[in-house]
């Protein structure tokens, strides 16, 4: 079970979001948490994850939380439209470390269903993946512009 919470960097003080973590993320990916209420200084987003087997359970600084340009949607099996948000979110912890964590929901109407097996990567493990689909992307480009300029 996730928590969540806005930390005040000026007078350390937290405050509650009081909204589900799908509410919170989507809000934070579209713009900065408001200032301080108490002394007006810049406040972060907090999120204490239950990773299991050891992973860690304390608090994660959220440093960017971002959904793609373009959303999937589909009907369901009741005829209603079911939305697909894939959240990427980049954590960092007290030690200053960074991951990257993908949690995902599917949002039938109102009702946001979390995905249970978001993945939570150390950055430089996301950043290798990334290359890798980039190289291989562009090798099948590169050997079909070379087919294209094969003599006939």
């Amino acid at each position: 079970m996730a928590t969540q919470y806005f930390y005040c960097t000026q007078c350390h003080k937290k405050t509650a979001t009081h909204h589900k973590l799908f509410d919170t993320l989507y809000t934070f990916s579209k713009t900065a948490p408001e200032h301080c209420p108490l002394c007006g200084g810049a406040r972060d987003l907090r999120l204490t994850l239950d990773f299991q087997l050891g992973a860690g359970d304390a608090p994660f600084k959220v440093m960017s939380a971002f959904l793609p340009e373009k959303l999937d949607s589909w009907l369901g099996e009741e005829q209603e439209e079911v939305t697909f948000y894939p959240f990427l979110v980049v954590l960092e912890s007290g030690e200053g470390k960074q991951f990257c964590w993908m949690p995902y929901w599917h949002v039938t109407g109102k009702d946001a269903r979390y995905g249970q097996h978001a993945v939570c990567l150390d950055h430089s493990q996301f950043d290798s993946l990334i290359e890798q689909a980039q190289e291989k992307f562009d090798d099948a480009v590169r050997q079909d512009e070379e087919k294209v300029l094969e003599p006939v």
